[in-house]
């Protein structure tokens, strides 16, 4: 929590941000008396928004600027502001920060790109990095708006926004134009901390996340990422941000595939960059957005003053048309309706013009007499109704005219009375703002422009609620012995650069407590001999080569081999192509293939790929992504994510898989990635063969890191 100052705004109780954030003494390097520059905009931005601190412009060139005694330079200051705006051009930007380091300043916020034509090496950006790193100064940018503290009343931007109001939402981007498109397009969202995070020199969005998270007034988070460039901290907030219950929503930019040419597994190649960033968010309940609307739609219900609970959707809007178009687009999204029972199907009976059905959702307008009666009875029907959850009035805010008048009424009304959050759509999404707009808003009612957007909203609500009552789940299945652990890891080391054999990736998994088939290493006729002496038919011949990773593709796969004849046939010709090294197993039972592999990101650590398998895993590419180590509640909650999830629980006739062994065995997968991550640079188990009696793997390629280059 924030405590008051005398003469200045809210500081913190200790936060490493705070002289950036809340400072209770600002300079503005670079002020100007001209509009529409950065140095006057800035100044303006602190007085429209309220600031209570001390502002000094300073500029040699004027002695007063707004009204406000201005210095030729820091140094002629008594005492160190907390916070030094620095709107000045590339070229003296270094000096500026130069100048604050010496006056003692403790945070400056950077507007310029600090990219120089002819520059140096190092290069402006990594002499700044290195002069904070020393003198201990906090930045924000460079290359960035700025940003406002609307809980504190500090703002440090240029960018001219007329209404600044306050509310539930911490808005971080990486982005100037969505920043400046949020700020200065919508004011019904209203901001308790809004930044424009641009290079980060010093500080993060997992820095500006956690400072939010000690707002009273933060509801919910907003992102727009481009990279994370402090993944610990990053995590570390996103979890801080799951144990205070606050949403966080995010779009995460550049989902093409980097490393998949440098892979050497299906895992590597499916996954790319983008694939920790997605199983960090799973783990952590991060509402992942695709566009700039649904994040406004999303973050703007998870701001409204009630939170969902439970239940379905109930809608009420004026036309029939635009109810059907309701149901459909409800169904792509997987937004479901309230089932309302028979005490809200009679009131609304009552209260409807004959014609009318009586359902959800409903079409409340008839011959028009005493319409604000009838919707506002109708809704709060809709409202009461044991099964909702979340309600919608779906109509047109276009202008001034009785019948928006009157729907706004009934709306207010309804939400006063009601502890379920309520929020009004527009079936356009370009209608102009109005008073109406603002009523709504005072009322504490989100407005959402579109339906489809406002759809994908509800589901994201109701995703993040049901995510926060599932939980992480408690489980022992995965502890290994220390000395089994330490044991790999010596061996492991001693082989970097190569590939393990399969053999011995068994022995691998067998460690960690999965599930293998009976098997055996032949090189020889002979030894074939003896170990067909062990095994039962039928049997899988596999080549054994080195440098073979996918078998399959050399004709290094032979299954079904039902007697020695046979077997001792296939294993000539096999060694004749590939050589005598050969791996004998056991058939396994019939079953759904599936793939689990792991992946060790350089940002995020292990990371573990489960999905559709065999060879349909490029093709298809049915699959999510867990951190790893993963509770088998996780690996359930990622499993039904899956398209080939129902198949997992039996279709047309199939026997449904063990569920339990199932999410059981890729969480001791994803302990064995996780306790090895330092040794090995991927896992796969493809196909991994889940049945109505357990898991087996069936295939397992283990690829070591290679030696670091001298």
């Amino acid at each position: 929590m924030r405590s008051q100052v005398a003469n200045g705004p809210e500081i913190g109780t200790g936060h490493k941000l705070d002289a950036l954030l809340a400072p209770r003494s600002i300079a503005v390097i670079g002020a100007s008396p001209r509009a529409d520059t950065p140095g006057f905009d800035t100044l303006m931005q602190l007085r429209r928004i309220g600031y209570t601190g001390k502002v000094v412009p300073v500029n040699p060139k004027y002695d007063e600027i707004a009204g406000l005694r201005c210095v030729p330079e820091l140094a002629a200051l008594d005492d160190a502001p907390d916070h030094a705006i620095i709107a000045v051009n590339n070229d003296i930007v270094e000096q500026a920060v130069n100048e604050a380091v010496a006056r003692g300043v403790r945070a400056v916020t950077i507007f310029a790109s600090c990219y120089l034509e002819n520059d140096r090496e190092p290069k402006l950006v990594e002499r700044l990095a290195a002069t904070a790193q020393s003198s201990g100064l906090v930045i924000c940018g460079a290359n960035g708006m700025g940003f406002y503290n609307m809980s504190a009343r500090v703002a440090a931007s240029w960018f001219p926004i007329t209404e600044l109001p306050s509310g539930g939402i911490a808005f971080v981007s990486h982005s100037g134009a969505v920043f400046a498109a949020l700020l200065g397009l919508d004011p019904r969202l209203g901001y308790s901390l809004a930044v424009s995070a641009g290079q980060e020199l010093t500080t993060t969005v997992a820095d500006y996340l956690d400072y939010a998270l000690d707002l009273a007034e933060t509801r919910v988070a907003a992102l727009f990422l481009e990279t994370v460039r402090d993944p610990a901290g990053f995590a570390a907030a996103l979890e801080k941000a799951r144990d205070r219950e606050v949403a966080v929503v995010a779009i995460k930019v550049g989902r093409t595939s980097q490393s998949a040419k440098l892979a050497e597994s299906h895992s590597g190649a499916i996954a790319g960059n983008d694939a920790a960033y997605q199983a960090l968010f799973d783990k952590y309940g991060v509402i992942r957005v695709r566009d700039v609307d649904e994040l406004a739609a999303t973050a703007t219900l998870l701001a409204s003053p009630k939170t969902y609970v439970a239940g379905g959707l109930a809608a009420i809007t004026d036309s029939g048309g635009a109810r059907g178009l309701l149901i459909d687009l409800a169904d792509e999204e997987g937004v479901a309706f309230a089932e309302i029972g028979r005490d809200t199907r009679e009131v609304l009976k009552a209260r409807l013009d004959y014609g009318l059905e009586p359902v959800n959702p409903l079409d409340a307008w008839g011959s028009g007499r005493d319409y604000v009666g009838v919707y506002r009875d109708c809704l709060t029907a809709l409202m009461r109704d044991p099964d909702t959850g979340i309600g919608m009035f779906l109509f047109d805010i276009a202008l001034e005219d009785h019948l928006s008048r009157g729907f706004v009424d009934a709306c207010i009304d309804v939400a006063g009375a009601t502890d379920k959050p309520l929020f009004v759509a527009s079936n356009f999404g370009k209608l102009p703002r109005t008073a109406l707009a603002d009523r709504l808003r005072t009322a504490g009612i989100p407005l959402v422009d579109g339906v489809g957007v406002a759809l994908r909203a509800v589901r994201n609500v109701i995703a993040f609620r049901n995510g926060r009552e599932a939980g992480q789940g408690q489980w022992q299945g995965a502890e290994v012995p220390h000395s089994v652990v330490t044991g790999w890891k010596a061996r492991l080391a001693a082989e970097r650069g190569s590939a393990l054999d399969e053999a011995t990736g068994y022995r691998l998994l067998a460690d960690w407590k999965l599930t293998t088939l009976r098997h055996a290493m032949v090189d020889s006729p002979e030894g074939l001999s003896e170990a067909l002496d062990r095994l039962s038919f039928p049997v899988v011949l596999k080549t054994a080569a080195p440098g073979i990773l996918h078998k399959s593709d050399v004709g290094g796969v032979l299954i079904g081999l039902k007697d020695r004849s046979a077997v001792l046939t296939a294993y000539a010709e096999l060694a004749s192509r590939l050589g005598p090294q050969a791996l004998l197993v056991e058939m396994a039972p019939k079953g759904l293939e599936l793939v689990i592999g792991g992946l060790v990101d350089p940002q995020f650590g292990p990371i573990v790929m489960v999905g559709a398998g065999g060879i349909l895993v490029e093709l298809v590419r049915d699959v999510t992504f867990i951190m790893a180590p993963a509770m088998p509640a996780e690996v359930e909650r990622a499993l039904r994510r899956l398209k080939v999830a129902p198949v997992l629980s039996g279709f047309r006739g199939t026997a449904p898989v063990d569920r339990r062994a199932l999410a059981e065995t890729v969480a001791k997968f994803s302990q064995l990635l996780a306790d090895l991550a330092g040794e090995v640079s991927g896992i796969e188990i493809n196909p991994l063969l889940a049945t109505a009696q357990g898991c087996v793997p069936l295939d397992v390629l283990v690829t070591l890191k290679r030696p670091i280059a001298v």
